[in-house]
């Protein structure tokens, strides 16, 4: 798919390089309103997060809206635009093809010649553009395709996921994709299990997604609900209870209205404020340690971290003492919350499961 801003010619003439095009004032009004490819969840050309903690149903709600899409069956009752579906499965590829996606389309009744999902059965390395290119290559070689679901984002990445490195690659790799082939891509990611209020990785990652929804679990009552927390472009409303149900070998999510989203404990503004100074200082100045007591992640100097804080402006004055009881407060509150530790004067994040 060729990009709709690169090529232009002004004078009549084949240009012998690509030429930005920059859009005028009519052009920006002429530009197509957001479409959804699932009513309400995700939008056409567009990137979504799905996140929660371990057990929580993710990959089966992930295959849900995936094989919706295959299908063209109304999602729970919000319409679908169908098309040609792609699971990038980094961990359990075995039971996704094996046992999921067969469930799913035997529980919804789906002849074998209607059964159109694709599956790539193994890690990805998205923050090389080798690997990007490969991707979209055999892509094309199938069809069109409306959704890509990559599950799980730890493993489609060469890099760590909480670098500014691999993030920045990791999200243009993205946009190539949904660029190139005009579908859009659903990323499917673990929270830590103190932090629960977003998604495990670097704020690049985060804020780089154009949808997040959240999803909810308890596997010993086989009941999930997922909610949206934001969409860029449309009204951030929507939230779905479900109850999971046995089906060859598998589960499959059926709606359910007296399933209800709990209410998620928040970060403050300036507990995330200070996770974000936290991973910048990291990028900036983190090292790795290495024995007992140290984690396998990089680590910063306090003194780093604080500077970062003042800089992200954890504290509203500008006032050195006020700044300082700001940083500690911000500290203290982490630290309770099992977001972060400390070792000799050095500080790292948390990212327990």
């Amino acid at each position: 798919m060729d990009h709709p801003y690169r090529r232009v010619d002004y004078d009549g003439r084949s240009a012998s390089r690509p030429v930005l095009h920059l859009l005028s004032y009519a052009e920006m009004e002429a530009m197509p309103e957001p479409e959804w490819l699932v009513e309400g969840l995700i939008q056409k050309r567009s990137t979504a997060l799905m996140f929660g903690k371990s057990n929580s149903f993710k990959s089966f709600l992930a295959i849900d809206i995936g094989l919706s899409i295959d299908t063209g069956i109304d999602w729970h009752g919000n319409a679908v635009s169908p098309g040609g579906v792609l699971f990038v499965a980094t961990e359990g590829a075995n039971g996704v093809g094996r046992l999921r996606i067969p469930a799913w389309y035997q529980h919804h009744n789906v002849s074998e010649e209607d059964r159109r999902a694709f599956l790539y059965p193994q890690e990805i390395c998205l923050d090389a553009a080798d690997d990007v290119t490969a991707l979209i290559a055999a892509m094309s070689i199938r069809g069109n395709f409306a959704l890509v679901v990559i599950d799980i984002f730890g493993g489609s990445m060469k890099g760590s996921e909480i670098e500014d490195k691999t993030a920045r690659a990791w999200v243009h790799g993205i946009q190539r994709i949904l660029r190139e082939t005009g579908a859009s891509v659903l990323v499917v990611a673990h929270t830590g299990w103190q932090d629960d209020s977003r998604a495990r990785m670097h704020t690049h990652f985060w804020g780089s997604f154009d949808s997040r929804v959240r999803m909810e679990g308890d596997k010993d009552a086989l009941t999930g609900t997922l909610t949206v927390e934001r969409h860029k472009d449309a009204d951030s409303n929507g939230s779905w209870g479900f109850r999971m149900t046995q089906a060859g070998g598998s589960l499959v999510p059926e709606l359910d209205e007296n399933v209800k989203a709990s209410k998620v404990r928040k970060l403050s503004p300036q507990q995330r404020t200070g996770l974000d100074a936290l991973d910048d200082a990291i990028v900036a100045n983190g090292v790795r340690k290495f024995g007992q007591e140290w984690p396998p992640c990089n680590v910063v100097q306090i003194d780093h971290w604080r500077t970062h804080c003042d800089k992200h402006g954890v504290s509203e004055s500008s006032k050195a003492d006020s700044q300082k009881k700001a940083f500690q407060r911000v500290r203290a509150s982490l630290q309770e919350r099992g977001l972060i530790r400390f070792y000799d004067g050095f500080v790292w994040r948390c990212f327990d499961d």
